[in-house]
């Protein structure tokens, strides 16, 4: 309840955002874009647990004990049984009411993953654009790899970008490679962005906070090496 809460406060949020953001012509979510008030509006949102709710798939792993499995993942992707994250749906109507483009980046890998992606937003009802790709899914193009700053980029050279909204960091800015301490510099530095910009749906399963946390020296990885310690005593 207090997940589903929180999402639904996020969405309803951006709602209200997205209606200052049509009436502000200088109004841009992409940082750097600007001049872009003659450009018809687009939301850009990622996917998993932003959009999609893959709490199926995760307590499917968890019964059978198992750990992240590619192959069981490409089976969960073919079935497009994805849910849709609390408050998604009705948002994403809300913005195509509005004249609002939404485009979809996520690290879904286009081969093999393009398909039952596809198949499973077009079967929960999210707008999608009958003149332009807006599923844009990693490795469709040479240079879309895992940072998502160029699938960004493309979108704000046709469109001004008006929110976007993410379960991670790196749905906003490249934060794929830094540490605990610079996660927390990039988000004081985007302070005013959070709420009203960008919206970010609470993700504690797993993210690219997990490598931060548990990387080599940090106070995670130390107390796990007390911990097997104490094991094999």
């Amino acid at each position: 309840a207090e997940y589903r809460a929180a999402a639904l406060g996020t969405y309803a949020a951006a709602r209200r955002a997205l209606d200052a953001a049509l009436a502000d012509q200088s109004w841009s979510a992409v940082d750097g874009q600007t001049n872009a008030g003659s450009l018809p509006p687009a939301v850009i949102l990622d996917l998993d647990e932003t959009a999609l709710d893959n709490s199926v798939f995760e307590a499917r792993s968890i019964r059978k004990g198992k750990t992240f499995d590619q192959e069981v993942w490409n089976q969960w992707v073919r079935e497009s049984a994805a849910g849709a994250v609390p408050g998604a749906a009705e948002f994403l109507t809300y913005a195509a009411s509005k004249g609002v483009t939404p485009f979809y980046i996520t690290n879904r890998d286009f081969d093999p993953e393009g398909p039952g992606t596809q198949a499973n937003v077009v079967k929960l009802g999210f707008p999608m654009s009958t003149t332009d790709d807006t599923l844009l899914l990693r490795g469709e193009r040479p240079e879309w790899k895992s940072d998502k700053t160029s699938r960004r980029e493309y979108v704000a050279q046709r469109y001004r970008v008006l929110l976007l909204l993410g379960d991670d960091l790196n749905d906003f800015a490249n934060a794929r490679e830094l540490n605990v301490a610079d996660r927390d510099k990039l988000i004081e530095r985007t302070t005013p962005w959070w709420g009203t910009r960008w919206f970010m749906i609470p993700n504690p399963i797993y993210g690219s906070w997990e490598r931060a946390v548990a990387a080599s020296g940090t106070d995670c990885e130390k107390l796990q090496k007390k911990i097997d310690a104490l094991r094999v005593q």
